[in-house]
This record gives structure tokens, sequence and C-alpha cells, in this order.
């Protein structure tokens, strides 16, 4: 890595005898995930000509669940949601470092885009699953889940796409931006990109461009830069890496101001496995399929993936050290803080019976509609060697090769306390502590990724792009992961999909307005 701070080195201006060819189009909008699906579709709607630019040959969409609050399904459920506690719940999260007008924007707007979505669902015949679940927990839980079926995001990306198609949105794929147009201080008048063969085409907008290019989760030098130093040895779980900052990188060139480090990374534990053809272990942990939905894999059920639930954890040295039963990201933050960075998940030969009781919370869910108990996938990841099974607790503490009698000694405190119903080390809850006893006895060795980084360019309400002196960038906007003033520290995992109510939420208003501006 160069010693500067490349990224934020604005190139040499693009000469204009080097630019092939001019098109114009009152919208111009980057990026092809969730948050450019949906400007571009609104955008049309509005009745704005809407040229959409995609870096890559197609779609980029992942995940499974999205927040609302409100909806017309949560209405016909008779599910109701204290507004104002859920807004606490997200600035608490952030340490009250995010624009609370933002959030009270999306809080206030989400209904009504999901309702606009399942309008669209109901008219393609997709079915859109609640997950409602509340089981006891810490923190406070909120039932906003909307799952669109079979395929959560590839297909809410599929329809948004096939909408977008019949309002006459110009999809241009392979055609990555390399730099925003902004003569001096005015306004931003379009946009340069590269066709396939290296050429560049200058896109005019006549109203404005709208960035959502995206996070920076695969550009190292801005991890380094913008998170905690915690999170820089850890690897990022989505592939492919188009998640390179590249809306982050011209919005700054062009004097665009961007959150105040450190920046929110949504963490995830990752099962650590080995090769397949070589049963060495794998230098990057096991990304589980189910997060890392994209055009090249979107398989429709998810793979068995131990790490998120509440069985016992222990660290390399054989020891308890953590309630296992927290949010993925603080969950997280206890596993890479042991030696090695990792630990083994424990449970015994009675997990049939006890998996109910581990639906706590989003991705510790392990019950339908997103999550879906598999033995198959267990009998899978044993032959792969990936989990490792012992008739006795001595030979699983060879395999796993912690320290025999320490190992023992935290099992037998662990199966009295559950015996008690009452954790007295690290106060889990007691639905989700349970003996380890019966043979045969289990582990997986369990990592942390992250997903995405949700810092972005700072924005107002109206999802307008601020330069340092909080004055707006006339004519462009932003929305999805490349915008900010909206998350803090810790990603809010109690207000699960909240990352795509966001892009989809704020896609639509900044398409909508993007549409009639006229600054």
């Amino acid at each position: 890595m160069s010693t500067h701070d490349s990224y934020e080195e604005c190139p040499p201006p693009i000469d204009a005898k080097d630019i092939a060819k001019i098109e114009t189009a009152d919208v111009v909008v980057i990026g092809a995930g969730i948050a450019g699906l949906t400007a571009s579709l609104s955008a049309a709607e509005a009745g704005a000509s809407t040229i959409l630019l995609e870096k890559s040959s197609g779609c980029n969409y992942r995940g499974l669940q999205n927040a609302a609050i409100s909806s017309r399904l949560q209405k016909q459920a008779g599910i109701e949601i204290d507004r104002d506690q859920l807004i606490a719940t997200i600035m608490e999260w952030g340490d009250y470092r995010a624009d609370q007008r933002i959030i009270n924007k999306w809080a206030d707007n989400c209904d009504k885009v999901m309702d606009w979505l399942l309008d669209m669902a109901e008219s393609a015949g997709i079915e859109v699953l609640l997950d409602a679940t509340t089981k006891p927990w810490y923190f406070p839980h909120y039932p906003v889940i909307h799952a669109f079926s079979p395929d959560f995001q590839e297909t809410l990306a599929g329809m948004l796409l096939q909408n977008g198609q019949a309002r006459g949105v110009d999809y241009r794929f392979e055609t990555p931006m390399v730099r925003l147009v902004r003569e001096d201080e005015g306004r931003v008048t379009g946009v340069i990109a590269q066709d396939t063969a290296g050429g560049y085409i200058s896109f005019e907008a006549r109203r404005a461009v709208v960035l959502c290019s995206g996070d920076y989760g695969n550009n190292r030098e801005m991890v380094e830069k913008y998170c905690w130093p915690s999170i820089n040895s850890l690897a990022c779980a989505y592939e492919p890496a188009v998640n390179t900052g590249d809306g982050h990188r011209m919005g700054m060139w062009i004097g665009a101001d961007i959150d105040d480090p450190p920046h929110c990374v949504i963490l995830f534990d990752s099962q650590i496995r080995k090769r397949a053809q070589d049963s060495q272990p794998d230098s990057q942990p096991n990304y589980p399929r189910d997060i890392v939905h994209n055009r090249q894999r979107h398989p429709r059920k998810a793979l068995f993936n131990l790490p998120r639930q509440p069985w016992l954890h222990v660290n390399a040295n054989g020891e308890r050290f953590m309630n296992e039963d927290l949010p993925w990201g603080y969950e997280c933050n206890q596993v890479t803080r042991q030696p090695g960075a990792f630990a083994w998940a424990v449970w015994d030969d009675k997990y049939d019976q006890e998996w109910p009781n581990m639906q706590s919370q989003c991705c510790k869910n392990m019950g339908p509609p997103t999550y879906l108990w598999d033995p198959e996938q267990l009998e899978l990841a044993i032959q792969r060697g990936n989990v490792l099974t012992a008739a006795t607790l001595e030979e699983l503490a060879a395999k796993i090769e912690v320290p025999a009698e320490a190992f023992k000694a935290t099992v037998a405190r662990y199966n009295e306390m559950a015996r008690m119903c009452k954790d007295l080390d690290f106060c889990k809850h007691p639905d989700r502590l349970t003996t380890i006893e019966k043979s045969l006895f289990y582990a997986c060795k369990i990592g942390g990724c992250y997903l995405v980084v949700l810092g972005g360019l700072k924005i107002n309400d109206n999802l307008q792009v601020l330069d340092k002196q909080r004055n707006v960038i006339p004519g462009l906007y932003a929305a999805g992961n490349v915008s900010g003033s909206f998350f803090g520290n810790m990603y809010p995992t109690t207000v699960p999909g909240l990352s795509h109510s966001r892009a989809w939420t704020f896609g639509r208003l900044a398409g909508l307005n993007a549409a009639v501006d006229e600054t």
C-alpha cells in the first residue's frame, strides 16, 4: 500500500478531446444495487428520463431482511411499533453521532415506500413474509422484518429491475463512473464514465445525479483510514468485490464531506472451515451463503451455520468468556478479542430438541421464514471436517486442541448453571442456557468478518450531499451505503433489515427529488 491517501487525491481532469460520446438525461443514477434500482425507477415514475450506470455486469444485492414500521402488512397482522422508541434505539446504538433528522425521515417514510413495494409485489405474484419473532432478550427488539419470497433481496432486485425496464430506465452495465462533473463550486452537471473498451462517455444530467454506489468495504486503504483498528484484520464477506468506495472518493474530489470516523461496520460471526480439497485451514472465514446474495450466488436455502446460535462458546484455553446470546456484532467483538481471534461453538446431541428455543433475534433466528434448521447441512459440515464430533469431552478437547481439564471444568460449570436456569457468569437468558452432556459432542471454529461499512457522504433530509461547510452541493443526491449521517458506532441489529430499508426508502425519495430538481 502507498504511504499517502491516494483515494483522496483527485486525478487530473479528463480532456474534452478524450470524450468519445456525450449522452443526456434528466437524471443519472450511479449503481445498480437496491438503492440505485429504487432511485432510477422512482425518477422514471416521476416523468424524468433516467440512465443508470453500473460498473459490474449485473445488479448487486445481498441478504434477507427489510425493515419497515406501520406497513399495511404489519397493520393487517396487528403489529404495532413505537416509532419514537425505535428512533431512540437507533440513535443509542450510534452513540448519538447520527443526524436524527435523517433517522426521522426514514421512520416517517419507510411505511409508504414499503407499501409501494408491496403493490409491485402483489402485481407480480410475489409473496412478502413477516418475521415477528420477539423471544425474550436483553435489548428492545422490533418486529420489523419483511422478506420477499422466495429469494429475498434477489427477488426484490429483480422486481425493481423489471419495473424500471417497463418505465424506460436506460440501464448501462459494465459502465463504471470515473468522475463527477462540477465546475468550481457550482452544480453537479453529470458524470464521466468508461465503456468496455475504456473509452470515455459523458453523461450529462439536466436535473441531478444520484449516487447509489454502495460502501467501500473492499477498499482496504479507506477501511484503514475510517474504521476501528480492530476491523482492519478482518476480511470483507461480500462477493464480488465491487464495493470499493467509488462514490465516496468521487464525491470528496468535488468537495463533499464524509462522516466523522470511526465509521459504523456491520460485523458478523463466521465459521472457520477447512478447504475441501486438502483439509487445511482456510485463510479466510467460511461466510454463510445466506449473506452473499448477488447475481452469481443466490441459493434459496441458507447453509447450516452454527456460529450465530447461542450454545456454549470457549476460547483457545478451553474457557467460556461471553454471553453467547448477544447480537452478532457484539458477539464478533467478543470472539475477535480472544487468543487467536477465534472461539469454538460447542453443543451436544440434544440440539434437535433445543434449537427452537434459540430463536432469539434476526440472524440468530433458526426458524422460518428467514432461516431454516437443516440437519443435512450439519452432516455435510461433519463430512468436510468443518464440524468436529467426539464421543467424550476428553476426545473433543483433543480434537479442538484446548486443555482438557480446563475445558471439562468449563462444561461442568456451564451444566450446573443450566440446571439452575441461572447464568451466574454472563447473564445469558435461561431459554438459551442448555447442558452439554449427551454424546455425541460437536464443535465448530468461529471467527469474525464484516459485511459492509456504513459511513458515507453527509446528506440533509432531502438526500442532498453536503460539503464541509454543510452547504448543499447542487444537483447531487445520495442514497444507500454511499450516504452517511445515519449510523454511528454499532449497527442496531435489534432493527433487522435497517440497512436495506434505508437503501430503498432513501433511494425512492432521492429519485423523486432528483426528478424535479431545478437548482
